[in-house]
């Protein structure tokens, strides 16, 4: 086995493996296809990488650093009836704006001078009209002697619902009355009734009531004598006289009957009748289009009234301010403001301070670099990139804030004019954040990056600088060893002596060794640590669940073997427990040999084989010596039960919401290789029936770190383990060397980042744990 030959892996992979070559190119579009349909499925676009990602965050930190001061000159308003200080000057052209209770009331006006929208009905006469015919053929039903009374009782029964008897008789004496009836409703019609009674006033309403003798119950307070009708999409401007009511309406047909016709009281209350109850009004008001008329008429009141052009003197040194003044003044303060936020304003931040811009841009470039040569493995993983551009755009954002509001926590104080307020910001927090989500390394060298920011935007004349150096260089060192939530108490122990040892030093070199001052900028540093702490442990927490990335503590939390999942495993499946243990014992011993995760291969290789725990007699190491379940089954239906404990660990560590770290070990610890007994024994059964040997594999995908690429290499040498009858040193490194290079050519080393050298390292790794799995014992002697 050529593991340290220099040839590219990928090719010798191909090259030993021709006889799979047409089933491997099939195996490898289905391994995809899971891999995508498998995913996290919360995953960044893959044009997130390492240049956006400083793109961004230059911006962010050029924003949070250095907040645009504007290049205009500014002024106090005065207030009205004031005194001017100064005579100012308009800088700028600009319009006079009107003053609030100016524009409100003049587009009240406006809104109120917009005349009441009714809409025509047509549709309406054509209803009234067949309802009179319908009313006309029924009393010409009723009075024809040769229908029978059976037909009439219906339609009798028809009218009483909405006339009286008496009109009924009246209409059966007399149906001329109808076509009066029709006569006077299209003319009313024709001209207009409204659905409802305009009046404008309440004493206008009264007096109609009087007049009328009628409730007028809908009614408008309308103070206006005109209204738009709209008919046919032509307006017209209307009398609000001319558009009566039903009530008026009905009213004064009456009383033009009585007068034309000289028709009796009987006729007329006969007629008012029918009418009321046939009569339809036909202008409605439309309430939606009178009030969208009426926000148009607001918004076409411009809120300026005037303008002042650039260099005219506003008000002079000692002039009394007046109303006009003031107005003045207020519309200049506007406009300065607007000016100050109008368009350009990412062009003068950048031209106001070029250098400083470079100052946070090329830390960063050099950060990227950084990650490039010693963190490559980042640059595939745009969720821990962004997580890492997130952490710094919070500590300056913390910074930012602290610069804002801490100094005004001590303005006026006379008690503490020596101490140092911003040693109160919690410089320190990514520093620790980046330790427990990354590493130590990366800590050190973001913390100088930040520090150099923080020593940028002081202009480098304050000792907030090395003070931030210090404490995150302390922080990155202090979070290396949390691993359980109280170490972070632990932590602040480092933090704080690195704090002081600063507070120290710095009162020595600037002389001012005075122990009043010494206490107080002490007594806020403490405050810091704490700070720093707290959020801290509320921050990796968030970071954890919204980024994917699994800590030591979430690890150390999991690797509790009362943990409900591992608990069910050594009671349900012992056999795959005790294996899952010995995996674990193998993985970590490899992991520290590579320097990967240690004790996330640990963690990992403990609930990689949960998915057994759905059919555990299924597999051998839980079976009893005399029963194998797989003995009465096909060896395809076999082949899938044992595949299946993959899909069923992944969907019980969802269900329990183990990190995407362990999920992802489930999920690729035996990646796409062959469940190779079971094919054997297929092809031994039935060796002329065509075979598939994609039906024999597992669904992947294939380790894509290096932690799982162990896994899956510890899980095979462990299992294998058990099948030898000899198990001397020489012979377990043999079955290493032998069941790593299987997988090395079958491919399923290819997508992770191990090298060579890794896997003769993992081999010197495996051995001392099989040496002492498999170490002999002397014979002792039986008592006689």
């Amino acid at each position: 086995m050529a593991l340290h030959s220099p040839p590219n892996p990928m090719n010798m992979a191909r090259d030993s493996n021709n006889k799979k070559k047409s089933t491997s190119s099939k195996d490898t579009t289905s391994v995809m296809v899971v891999r995508i349909t498998r995913g996290i499925s919360v995953r960044l676009p893959r044009f997130i990488t390492l240049p956006l990602i400083i793109l961004l965050c230059s911006i962010a930190a050029t924003v949070l650093l250095f907040p645009y001061h504007s290049t205009v000159r500014t002024f106090d308003l005065p207030k009205l009836g004031e005194v001017a200080k100064e005579t100012i000057i308009s800088p700028v052209t600009f319009d006079i704006l009107k003053s609030k209770t100016e524009l409100e009331a003049e587009r009240r006006e406006a809104m109120n001078q917009v005349l009441l929208v009714l809409n025509y009905r047509d549709d309406v006469r054509e209803r009234v009209q067949r309802k009179f015919l319908d009313l006309r053929a029924a009393i010409l039903t009723l009075n024809e002697g040769e229908t029978p009374d059976s037909a009439k009782a219906p339609l009798r029964s028809t009218l009483k619902k909405e006339l009286s008897d008496n009109t009924i008789r009246a209409l059966l004496k007399r149906p001329y009355l109808l076509d009066d009836a029709l006569f006077q409703a299209e003319q009313a019609l024709e001209a207009g009734i409204s659905s409802v009674t305009l009046v404008q006033s309440e004493q206008a309403l009264s007096e109609l009531r009087d007049q009328y003798n009628s409730s007028f119950d809908g009614y408008l307070v309308y103070d206006k004598d005109y209204v738009t009708v709209v008919r046919d999409s032509q307006e017209i401007t209307v009398k609000v006289s001319d558009i009566p009511s039903k009530p008026i309406v009905l009213d004064n047909i009456v009383r033009t009957l009585r007068v034309e016709r000289m028709f009796d009281q009987e006729a007329l209350n006969s007629l008012y009748e029918i009418l009321d109850a046939y009569i339809i009004p036909n202008l409605a008001i439309d309430g939606e289009e009178t009030a969208r008329r009426r926000r148009q008429a607001s918004r076409e009141i411009l809120p300026i009234k005037g303008k002042v052009i650039k260099d005219t003197e506003i008000v002079r040194k000692h002039q009394e301010v007046t109303p006009d003044i003031l107005q003045k003044l207020t519309s200049l303060h506007a406009a300065l403001q607007k000016h100050d936020q109008g368009n350009g304003r990412a062009g003068r931040i950048l031209s106001a301070n070029v250098g400083e811009v470079l100052l946070v841009v090329i830390p960063l470039i050099f950060l990227g670099f950084f990650i490039r040569g010693y963190h490559p493995e980042l640059m595939k993983k745009p969720k821990h990139l962004t997580a890492l551009a997130s952490i710094i755009v919070l500590q300056l954002a913390l910074i930012r804030l602290g610069l804002l509001i801490v100094p005004k926590l001590f303005e006026g104080s006379r008690e503490m004019t020596s101490v140092v307020p911003e040693y109160l910001i919690p410089t320190a927090v990514a520093a620790m954040l980046i330790t427990l989500l990354f590493d130590t390394q990366l800590s050190v060298i973001t913390t100088v990056v930040i520090s150099i920011f923080f020593g940028v935007v002081l202009s480098f004349s304050h000792p907030l600088f090395m003070f931030s150096l210090f404490g995150g260089i302390a922080a990155a060192f202090a979070g290396r060893g949390i691993r359980y939530r109280w170490d972070f108490f632990r932590a602040m122990v480092p933090i704080s002596l690195a704090y002081f040892l600063f507070v120290t030093i710095w009162h020595l070199i600037s002389f001012k060794f005075v122990w009043l001052e010494i206490v107080q900028n002490l007594g806020l540093s403490l405050i810091n640590v704490i700070a720093t702490t707290i959020l801290a442990m509320m921050f990796v927490t968030v970071f954890e669940n919204v980024f994917g990335i699994v800590t030591d503590m979430t690890l150390v939390e999991l690797s509790d073997m009362n943990h409900p999942l591992l608990k069910k495993l050594s009671i349900e499946a012992a056999g795959t427990y005790n294996h899952s243990v010995l995996v674990a014992n193998l993985a970590e011993s490899a992991a520290e040999r590579i320097n990967a995760n240690s004790l996330l291969a640990r963690v990992a290789s403990y609930y990689h084989d949960i998915g057994k725990m759905a059919k555990p007699h299924y597999f051998i190491e839980n079976q009893k010596a005399d029963k194998n379940v797989h003995n009465k089954l096909n060896p395809s239906m076999s082949a899938l039960i044992i595949s299946s404990h993959v899909k069923e660990g992944l969907e019980l560590g969802k269900r329990h919401k183990l990190p995407p770290a362990i999920q992802s070990a489930i999920e690729q610890h035996h990646g796409t290789s062959t469940v190779s007994f079971f094919f054997e024994k297929a092809l031994e059964q039935d060796p002329h029936k065509q075979i598939q040997e994609k039906d024999f594999c597992y669904p992947g995908p294939r380790p894509q770190t290096k932690e799982n690429a162990i896994i899956m290499l510890a899980d095979s040498v462990e299992a294998a383990s058990r099948s030898l009858a000899a198990s001397s040193p020489k012979l377990l490194r043999e079955l290493v060397k032998k069941i790593i290079h299987d997988k090395f050519a079958s491919s399923q080393l290819d997508e992770c980042d191990l090298t060579f050298q890794d896997l003769d390292r993992i081999i010197h790794g495996f051995m001392p744990v099989l040496e002492g799995i498999f170490h002999t014992r002397i014979e002792y002697p039986n008592k006689k």
